[in-house]
């Protein structure tokens, strides 16, 4: 599942950008700090979706349905590093690691978007830019507001499937972005 949802993910992010290019030919100045920080926030989103997958593929939003602690008051479930072995395989094949990742990581996210909408603020933008940034902020809160209603009720099905649509759209939202901040 979780191979099959990532190449699809990737190869529709990658028929945006070359959809954009060809939307807007036109190239200017590129600052290189905002580049590289929307760049590497894309991986850390890329990242989240893969463990997103996992945790669909593993049926793992079915526990530890609390927030913002993984359940009984603890930061860090002690399944989390016990239901397989080597400890490592946890945060790959373990319901609750791959949860953990999952939950944490999109702090994570969520950190990087901040950053990039207040490290923007200060440097001039143009209109497309402007559009990017803010439908990116709105819907990184909207997806994260999903997967927290998602987890705390227990994954149904509509809110599951809403969760993945808003991850598909956070991706396109932010190589948008990136493409406007790049050429």
């Amino acid at each position: 599942f979780a191979a099959h949802w990532t190449t699809a993910f990737l190869t529709f992010a990658y028929s945006l950008w070359v959809a954009l290019d060809l939307i807007y030919p036109d190239k200017k100045e590129v600052n290189t700090k905002i580049r590289n920080l929307i760049r590497f926030a894309l991986v850390v989103l890329l990242l989240q979706i893969i463990w997103g997958a996992f945790v669909a593929g593993l049926d793992a939003g079915f526990i530890h349905n609390h927030w913002p602690l993984m359940s009984e008051g603890k930061l860090i479930h002690e399944t989390v590093y016990i239901e397989q072995q080597p400890v490592i395989k946890n945060f790959f094949e373990g319901k609750s690691g791959v949860q953990f990742v999952h939950r944490y990581l999109a702090y994570v996210v969520v950190a990087f978007i901040l950053a990039i909408w207040f490290k923007t603020r200060k440097i001039e933008r143009t209109p497309l830019q402007e559009k990017g940034l803010k439908v990116l902020l709105a819907m990184v809160f909207v997806q994260f507001l999903l997967g927290v209603l998602t987890l705390i009720y227990a994954v149904p099905l509509w809110l599951g499937i809403a969760h993945q649509i808003g991850a598909f759209f956070l991706l396109a939202t932010m190589t948008f972005t990136l493409h406007r901040f790049t050429k």
